[in-house]
C-alpha cells in the first residue's frame, strides 16, 4: 500500500477547493468545540454539496478518475447482469430497475443495450443519484450513448415508493459514511476526528450512539477483539437497507461490493480494519489527508447487511462471489461469441479484462454478490455455481 509520502501533490485549484472544505469541517468541530464522528467526516468529504468529493466537476472513473469499477473495465460485466435481470423479470411480470449511485451512467448502458439485445428492456430505467453532478454526467452521457432507450430513464433524488423489479447497488455500500472503533484496555472507543491547529488528527472519544456502543461491545465479546484493534460500522448501511424495504414492494434487490461475512471481517488479526483510501489510482489509508480530493470506502460487513435485511422483511436468495456470479450468468459463453469478431489485439484486451473481473487476486473475490428478495421465491442464476451463504 502507498504511503502517504509517495503520494502526488494536488495542484493550486484542487489544492484551494479543498481548503474550502477543510476550513467548512472546522468550523463545524470548533462550533462543537469537541472532534466529529468520522463518519460525519466522511459525509463532508464525499457528499458535500459544492466541495465533496462526488459533487466535483473533476470526479471520473476509470483511466482518468482515482479508482475504476467493473463496469468501466468491460461491457461483460453488465451483460452477465442483465442475464440475471431477465431471469427475474421473466418470473416477475415486471419490468422496471432501479440503480442507485449509477456513477458515470457506464453500467446503465451497457444493461440497456444488453436487455435490448435480449429483448427484455425493462419499461423504465430508475437512477437514484443525490449528486445533481453526476446527475448531469450520466444525462449528458446516456442521451448521447442510447438516444433509443433515453426516454426510459428516469433520474430520482430519493427512493420510490411501491417499487416492483430489480435493484442494483453496485459499489455503493463500501462508500456510505461508517464509523471507526478502537479497543483500548478492554474498552471500545470512537475514533473521531479533530484539528490540531495544523491539520485534521484522529482523537479517541466515547461511542456517540447507544447503537454504536451496544453493536460495538457485542463485535469485541462475539470475536474476543484484541487491544488496539480498529474496525468499522456501518449504521448508514442499516438505515438504507430499512429505506430500501420502504420502497421496494416485491422484486429482487442486488448488492455488489467489497466486503466479507462478519467472521472474517472482524478476525482478531485484521487489526487495521478496512478503511481504504483511492487518490490517482494510488491506495492508501489515511483519510484525513485532502478532503475531498480522494476517494474514502470501507469493506461492507455483509453479515450485518443481512441481519438488517431479515428485520426489515427480505430474504437471502444468494451471496457468492463476483468470478462465481459472472461465470454462472454465462460468462465463458459471452466471451467465446466475442472473440469470434475480435482482432488479435483486441482479443488481447478482452481477456486482460476477464482476468480483472475474475481473478480472486483482483475483483473475482473481493467482491460479493448478494441477492435480498422481497414476496418473491426463485432460485437465482447468478448464484447456482457457488453458494456461499453458510459464511454470513
Amino acid at each position: 500500500m502507498t504511503t502517504i509520502y509517495d503520494l502526488p501533490k494536488p495542484g493550486s485549484p484542487l489544492s484551494a477547493r479543498s481548503k474550502l472544505l477543510s476550513d467548512h469541517i472546522r468550523q463545524i468541530i470548533s462550533k462543537q468545540n469537541k472532534a466529529i464522528s468520522f463518519a460525519d467526516f466522511m459525509e463532508l468529504a464525499l457528499y458535500h454539496p459544492e466541495f465533496g468529493y462526488y459533487n466535483a466537476d473533476t470526479f471520473d472513473l476509470g483511466e482518468h478518475g482515482d479508482f475504476t469499477t467493473a463496469p468501466e473495465i468491460s461491457p461483460l460485466f453488465a451483460k452477465c447482469i442483465a442475464r440475471q435481470i431477465q431471469q427475474i423479470h421473466h418470473a416477475l411480470g415486471k419490468n422496471n430497475i432501479l440503480e442507485l449511485g449509477a456513477g458515470t451512467g457506464r453500467l446503465a448502458h451497457d444493461l440497456l443495450s444488453e436487455l435490448n439485445r435480449l429483448g427484455c428492456l425493462p419499461d423504465y430505467y430508475y437512477i437514484c443519484e443525490i449528486s445533481k453532478t453526476l446527475q448531469k454526467k450520466q444525462q449528458d452521457f446516456l442521451r448521447s450513448a442510447c438516444p433509443d432507450f433515453y426516454s426510459r430513464i428516469i433520474w430520482l433524488d430519493h427512493l420510490p415508493e411501491h417499487f416492483i423489479g430489480t435493484i442494483i447497488a453496485n459499489e455503493v455500500l463500501d462508500a456510505l459514511p461508517a464509523h471507526c472503533l478502537y479497543i483500548q484496555e478492554n474498552q471500545v472507543k470512537e475514533r473521531c476526528v479533530n484539528w490540531d491547529g495544523e491539520k485534521f488528527i484522529w482523537e479517541l472519544c466515547q461511542p456517540g450512539s447507544t447503537e454504536l456502543t451496544k453493536s460495538a461491545l457485542a463485535l469485541r465479546e462475539l470475536y474476543e477483539l484484541p487491544d488496539g484493534y480498529q474496525f468499522e460500522i456501518n449504521l448508514a448501511m442499516r438505515e438504507l437497507i430499512a429505506s430500501l424495504s420502504h420502497s421496494l414492494e416485491k422484486g429482487i434487490m442486488l448488492l455488489v461490493d467489497y466486503g466479507y461475512g462478519q467472521e472474517e471481517y472482524y478476525h482478531p488479526e485484521r487489526r487495521q480494519g478496512t478503511l481504504t483510501c483511492f487518490y490517482q489510482h494510488q491506495r492508501h489509508n489515511d483519510p484525513l489527508i485532502f478532503p475531498g480530493l480522494q476517494d474514502i470506502t470501507t469493506h461492507v460487513d455483509f453479515t450485518s447487511v443481512v441481519d438488517k435485511a431479515a428485520d426489515c422483511g427480505f430474504s437471502l436468495s444468494g451471496y457468492t462471489s463476483q468470478a462465481a456470479f459472472l461465470l454462472a450468468c454465462g460468462l465463458s459463453e459471452l466471451v467465446s461469441a466475442e472473440e469470434k469478431h475480435l482482432s488479435q489485439a483486441d482479443e488481447v484486451k478482452l481477456h486482460h479484462a476477464v482476468k480483472l473481473l475474475t481473478l480472486p487476486t483482483e475483483m473475482g473475490e473481493r467482491i460479493k454478490f448478494m441477492a435480498l428478495s422481497k414476496r418473491m421465491d426463485l432460485a437465482l442464476l447468478g448464484f447456482n455455481l457457488q453458494d456461499r451463504r453458510r459464511e454470513l
